[in-house]
């Protein structure tokens, strides 16, 4: 199918513990190719530590980041964004898909989904209360969300309430809750979802996020978007990856060029050079700026190999590493051997 459309927007996902500034700004500077970062989701109402650290603009500077908060208390919500605003922030984002447990059992997150009346009401209070954050200040407000808890019925309630506010974004994994991050997206679901809110007039920009792992997957969710005409040319054009940029951190280039690409091989504009191998040399100096940064941000080194480690886990699968790999750096506890351990896998790709 002949591909339509311009460069896409990617956006970077929140991912708890993953998606800190400290990567957000690895992966800027090494990779590029994102167009929006959107941070871990803040709980407290009063920023400090590392969540303030998180958010700074200080820490996020020359980046596209928005803010994103858990919570199913207004009052709170409105609480964190009056912070938000006065450090200069012109939207937040609101969690309702982290299908986590602890989340879910709070009433938040994918959670919420399951009270559509209480969200409702939340959501008229935060959209009402953003007007009046003082100071002049007003925010956007974008909504990052799942299907609904248990089953595909729930969602006809949830998106009518969406459609009553003035959404910024609204964001859709479509999976529900219970699916967590396996099983097929409902891609039908998603594409029905599109046309629902075309008709009621929604005005809010719409994104697509989930299963984005490599350049094969956005080839097969973007095909859906290029053969609907209730999609629209814009909305195929905007994808939210997580877990993909994490295990491939240029795949947000890959994609561009890919989608820059006329059939005839022809450029349609200007596209960044996409290394045609692995580029060990730019992946070795990202992994080690993250290292080195994470030494600054933590008070000891057994937390910044715990980091590491976990970076990894999804190093591996964009790398190719088999679990005996992967053990080498898992088994160790300490940064000096922790550096043998990438050294001995990075000579041998």
């Amino acid at each position: 199918m002949e591909k339509q459309g311009g460069e896409p927007r990617i956006y970077l996902a929140p991912m708890e513990g993953i998606t800190t500034y400290i990567f957000r700004r690895a992966i800027a500077k090494y990779y590029g190719g994102i167009d929006r970062y959107y941070t871990p989701f803040l709980t407290a109402s009063h920023l400090k530590g590392r969540e303030l650290r998180d958010v700074h603009p200080e820490n996020n500077c020359g980046l596209d980041t928005v803010p994103q908060i858990l919570t199913n208390d207004s009052e709170l919500f409105l609480t964190i964004t009056r912070q938000l605003a006065e450090l200069g922030y012109k939207e937040v984002n609101l969690n309702l898909g982290c299908p986590s447990g602890t989340v879910v059992a709070k009433g938040r997150g994918a959670g919420f989904l399951e009270e559509p009346e209480k969200l409702d009401r939340f959501l008229y209070e935060i959209f009402d209360g953003k007007e009046k954050l003082g100071s002049g200040k007003t925010i956007d407000i974008s909504i990052k969300t799942r299907l609904g808890m248990e089953f595909l019925s729930e969602w006809e309630d949830i998106l009518e309430v969406y459609i009553k506010y003035p959404v910024k974004e609204l964001i859709i994994h479509p999976r529900l809750r219970n699916e967590f991050y396996t099983g097929e997206v409902h891609l039908d679901i998603f594409m029905d979802s599109l046309k629902k809110l075309r008709e009621a007039s929604f005005t809010g920009d719409i994104c697509y996020n989930g299963d984005i792992k490599d350049i094969e997957a956005y080839k097969r969710v973007i095909s859906k978007f290029s053969s609907s005409l209730e999609a629209g040319v814009a909305t195929g054009e905007k994808v939210m990856i997580g877990r993909g940029l994490v295990m491939n951190p240029n795949l947000a280039n890959q994609i561009k060029e890919y989608a820059l690409t006329n059939e005839d091989g022809s450029i349609k504009g200007e596209v960044v050079k996409v290394e045609k191998s692995f580029d060990k040399k730019k992946f070795t100096s990202f992994i080690n700026e993250l290292m080195e940064d994470y030494v600054l941000e933590m008070s000891n080194e057994k937390q910044v190999v715990m980091k590491m480690k976990e970076l990894w886990t999804y190093f591996s699968m964009g790398l190719g590493l088999s679990p005996k790999e992967l053990k080498e750096i898992h088994k160790v506890s300490r940064l000096s051997d922790y550096k043998n351990a990438v050294q001995m896998i990075l000579s041998g790709i």
